[in-house]
């Protein structure tokens, strides 16, 4: 215990020492180190002047997440240790200077609280912890069969997410036809379609306007959603590809889904690394097995439909990938491509109203199924 003791005093001394010392030619800055408390959660926000490589790491006695952010200053009165109100999961948040190009900040946790899911973001370059409310809850082997398959709560109130805007046009296909008109004209006809079969819609935007992946599950989070669906439309450099498909998150992906979630995450196929892996696998749990039943009913539904009018309508079927806007959401979520606007035979579909009309009432007929199913089976289990 003493040597413990000793210990934590020197390191205290160096980060004393290394903030009294000679800040060194070519590092960033942190910015700002906020800390934001919801019912779900508490979300810590470390905002960079640049983009930076870190690392996280983890102890025990007492339980601490810390991240080392290489090549940043981190200076007074950034870094003040800030205590969280009784009832959050993380008790303390603190920064410092551990190495001459390194800053350390400190997550203190209570010992049975979850580890955060931390990932970056970009413009401005931020690290985002989220630590979840409460302890973690025992597994639910023990639970009937039904609860392990179906989620527990109705549906009824959805948010829709219509991918890219503004700055960010998404996919570009041929005659300048751009992926964010294309996904906004088919997330206001769902928005239409759901809501006169009783759903209560919150768009993300309604309009030309650019939205952050943290902010689109954040409205998703914040409104207590019930289910989550995020429209894109596809592209690729072979223009023959074809086809739609229906993402959920997960840590297991192949090549082609690399690329598609790299082109989502506005990042690149490299950037994918083990700590996307990492991420994603803490989001996994009850709503992995819940979003897989959705994704395939909402898969099935639009495919059925379009074939109706467009019988060569290539199935390319359910997939899992790293996807960050579904890894920030507490409900179930997924990610539809509509078609390629890359491919000429399917980006005419795409940008016409009519398409928008048909594939929205595909994706209606998906969510309806899995609401009905959801409903049968509580009222089955009381």
């Amino acid at each position: 215990m003493i040597r413990r003791l000793q210990a934590l005093a020197l390191a205290g001394l160096a980060l004393v020492l290394l903030g009294a010392g000679v800040r060194p030619e070519g590092l960033g800055d942190v910015r700002s180190i906020s800390v934001e408390s919801q019912p779900t959660r508490t979300r810590v926000v470390i905002e960079l002047s640049r983009k930076t490589s870190y690392e996280i790491h983890e102890l025990q006695n007492p339980r601490r997440v810390y991240i080392d952010i290489d090549e940043v200053w981190l200076e007074a009165p950034i870094g003040t240790s800030q205590t969280l109100e009784a009832g959050s999961s993380l008790r303390v948040v603190r920064g410092g200077q551990n190495t001459l190009r390194r800053s350390r900040v400190v997550l203190e946790l209570d010992a049975g609280a979850a580890s955060p899911a931390i990932s970056a973001l970009e413009a401005p370059f931020r690290i985002v912890a989220d630590v979840k409310a409460g302890f973690v809850l025992p597994p639910i082997a023990s639970a009937p069969e039904d609860a392990e398959d179906w989620d527990q709560r109705g549906v009824r109130r959805i948010v829709i997410d219509a991918g890219h805007g503004g700055k960010d046009p998404g996919a570009l296909g041929p005659a300048k036809v751009r992926e964010a008109a294309v996904v906004l004209a088919i997330s206001r006809e769902l928005e239409r379609e759901l809501t006169k079969r009783g759903f209560e819609i919150v768009m993300t935007r309604n309009r030309d306007v650019f939205l952050t992946l943290e902010a689109r599950t954040d409205i998703a989070n914040r409104r207590d959603a019930d289910l989550f669906l995020s429209i894109h439309a596809n592209a690729a450099k072979n223009r023959k590809l074809a086809g739609v498909e229906t993402y959920l998150l997960d840590t297991r992906y192949d090549r082609q889904t690399a690329r598609v979630a790299a082109r989502e995450n506005g990042t690149t196929i490299a950037q994918l690394s083990e700590l996307h892996k990492i991420l994603a696998s803490l989001r996994l749990g009850n709503n992995e097995r819940y979003a897989a039943r959705y994704a395939e009913l909402v898969q099935t539904s639009l495919v059925s439909r379009l074939r109706k009018t467009h019988p060569d309508t290539v199935d390319l079927g359910v997939k899992r990938g790293p996807f960050l806007v579904l890894f920030q959401a507490d409900m179930p979520a997924i990610l539809v491509e509509v078609g390629f606007v890359s491919n000429p035979a399917e980006v005419r579909r795409l940008s016409s109203q009519s398409f928008a009309r048909i594939a929205a009432e595909g994706i209606a007929n998906g969510v309806t199924a899995y609401r009905d199913q959801q409903a049968s089976r509580l009222v089955a289990r009381r």
